[in-house]
């Protein structure tokens, strides 16, 4: 299976321009986003750095904000899709270029500041996984999964409502079956019967 391995380190102004120009082709599945903060998080479809983004915090309800504001404010983040993952996270300790940006996938998504680091999986082998995410849903949060063990509601960014959620991860193991690379892929519907 080929993919594609990127990643630098920057600068935090260069994370939103290098998350603007992202290129993608055309027949791509939608992206997902996860972005946190000490503040708060979003978890939802990506709108694009201009599109509105609910953002929640604990003890208080979501407030629309741009996925740019939500970017700028953010410790850490994903942008996810079957065919690849890019993810951020601020390391204080880098310094200069504290925002490392990783991009792994099956399909190239242009990415320019990004330096190619695909020869790093030859030796790594990829496994797929499924996890049932914690929460239920009640007739007082309709489209809301209320987490008990965090505790936190979300929005599972899903075209239905369904009785449960699982997220399709990527592992990249190494000889020893130590995973050196994690990615989300997907949020499936799931039911007993699956």
């Amino acid at each position: 299976m080929s993919a594609v391995l990127r990643a630098s380190d920057l600068t935090l102004e260069d994370l939103l321009p290098l998350i603007g120009q992202l290129k993608r082709p055309s027949d791509a599945p939608p992206l997902r986003c996860w972005i946190e903060a000490p503040d708060g998080w979003a978890f939802s479809w990506w709108p694009g750095l201009e599109g509105q983004l609910l953002w929640c915090q604990a003890g208080q309800e979501p407030k629309q904000c741009t996925a740019a504001e939500a970017v700028q404010r953010s410790m850490a983040g994903r942008l996810f899709a079957k065919d690849g993952e890019l993810r951020w996270r601020v390391l204080p300790a880098l310094e200069e270029t504290p925002c490392r940006c990783v991009f792994l996938g099956h399909r190239e998504w242009e990415a320019a500041l990004l330096s190619d680091q695909s020869q790093e999986l030859s030796a790594l082998t990829v496994e797929t996984r499924r996890y049932l995410l914690w929460g239920q849903q009640t007739e007082a949060s309709p489209g809301e999964w209320i987490e008990l063990r965090i505790p936190h509601r979300f929005r599972y960014p899903l075209q239905d409502s369904p009785r449960g959620v699982v997220v399709e991860t990527e592992r990249w193991l190494d000889a020893t079956y130590q995973p050196q690379f994690v990615r989300l892929c997907d949020l499936q519907p799931y039911s007993e019967t699956d």
